[in-house]
């Protein structure tokens, strides 16, 4: 499909589909983050570190692949990329499927993994998804094109984890990668008829370099975005440990399985999966309430807040918000009501993470030529991809190893370093006065 200029029925509609792929994309990774007690019972992982690794794995190979299908979408358009990208994934969770038929046995584990591997590399087209939104967006309206990606991640976090937690408990886990694949082959097919190409041929690039790691050092050590895109990963890696433990934390507070004395066998292992799947239930239910506020507040509300308050104060107050919540989740108090720690914890941590992501992304992009929207906001998603694989493994460990409220409090240092070393940038916290090139079909 060749490059035209939309009017605006089709940019609408071609939005309307960027943000169902990315709100797949997230899904996808999304119903994996309530289950992972299940998924070490029935593969057999017991290990508290092994079990982050799960989502660290597709966290790690997004990082690898993002900023290459983000500089490959400048050279061949985003269409196609977004097409390839979404079959990807289509199969990961088939893959996936098919593992549950080698449960508890090495072939069954190497495909639990292979597909989050494959899953992973498929996902990486949220950074095309974010150059796309950049092509069709003027620079003053680029919070809200951002703040739509946004809504679209927080109703993943709605539907993903609730998805996955309820389709866990009432049918099974291996239901819930066939229930992902419908999703996916439904975005797939809206990619093909509905999305026409936004990349005007006249702003590709130039440079055909091969992509390597150079890529992305080359954006990250730029002297106005690179402090941007480090500050997006060290904020990242912070909220990424909670994501990964968050359900393991849940079980070892509200639902332990150690009330076992006098049990038999059989005894033993229902109670163990009735908790588990409980405790699976509740993370999703959980994550819906997270997944709420990112979507109320990003989809509607993140427009007026830039424009009232400015993108810097926005960066500058959100990661404070994510701080505060960690600490309440963090600290071991009996609560009067059970979930009062991880209600009001997780209200801070949506809010913060909804008027920070969008603003910083926003800055990222409007001090980027239109030309390299996809370079640059790939290698963007490319660090927040390896925020996601390496913040979970650091919990995974401090969980295993030191104490189960002890990744909590680290990151929650981790987010104050964040808005201190923010309010140090006050050049590239300030929107460029005149953008480097307009995008190619303005809205």
């Amino acid at each position: 499909m060749k490059w035209q200029a939309l009017d605006e029925k089709a940019t609408r509609r071609a939005l309307l589909t960027i943000f169902l792929v990315v709100f797949i994309d997230l899904m996808g990774f999304g119903i994996v983050m309530p289950n992972l007690q299940l998924y070490g019972h029935d593969f057999g992982i017991s290990n508290y570190f092994y079990l982050t690794l799960i989502g660290a794995t597709y966290s790690f190979f997004q990082f690898l692949f993002a900023p290459l299908l983000g500089k490959w979408s400048d050279r061949i358009g985003r269409r196609p990329v977004m097409l390839v990208s979404q079959a990807g994934t289509l199969v990961g969770f088939l893959m996936l499927f098919y593992a549950h038929f080698y449960e508890h046995s090495a072939v069954g584990i190497s495909l639990l993994f292979a597909s989050r591997i494959l899953d992973g590399v498929s996902g990486g087209n949220i950074s095309t998804a974010s150059a796309y939104i950049a092509d069709v967006t003027k620079p003053e309206n680029r919070a809200r094109g951002f703040g739509m990606i946004g809504a679209a991640f927080g109703i993943g976090f709605v539907f993903g984890p609730l998805i996955g937690g309820i389709t866990a408990k009432f049918l099974g886990l291996s239901y819930v990668p066939l229930i992902a694949a419908a999703f996916s082959l439904t975005a797939l097919l809206s990619t093909y008829f509905y999305l026409p190409e936004s990349l005007n041929p006249e702003t590709k690039p130039s440079d055909l370099r091969r992509y390597s790691l150079m890529t992305l050092w080359r954006v990250t050590t730029r002297p106005v975005i690179g402090p941007l895109i480090l500050i997006f990963f060290v904020n990242g890696f912070a909220f990424a440990g909670m994501e990964q433990t968050l359900s393991l934390l849940i079980q070892m507070r509200l639902y332990p399985t150690d009330k076992t004395a006098g049990m038999s066998f059989q005894q033993l292992a229902d109670y163990v999966r009735f908790q588990d799947k409980s405790a699976s239930f509740a993370t999703g239910l959980l994550f819906f309430f997270i997944g709420i506020i990112l979507a109320a507040i990003q989809g509607g509300m993140i427009h007026r807040l830039t424009r009232k308050f400015g993108e810097r104060l926005l960066v500058i107050s959100g990661p404070v918000l994510i701080a505060i919540g960690l600490v309440i989740i963090g600290i071991p108090v009996d609560w009067p009501w059970r979930w009062t720690g991880f209600g009001v914890g997780c209200a801070f941590l949506a809010v913060g993470s909804s008027i920070f992501n969008p603003s910083l992304q926003s800055l990222i992009s409007r001090h980027a030529g239109s030309s390299e929207q996809g370079e640059v906001l790939g290698a963007n998603q490319g660090m927040a991809s390896l925020a996601r694989a390496a913040g979970p493994v650091l919990a995974g460990v401090l969980f295993q190893y030191l104490s189960p409220a002890s990744p909590y409090y680290v990151s929650a240092a981790m987010c104050v370093v964040v808005s201190v070393w923010a309010v140090t940038l006050r050049r590239q916290l300030t929107p460029p006065a005149v953008p480097n090139s307009g995008p190619s079909v303005p809205v």
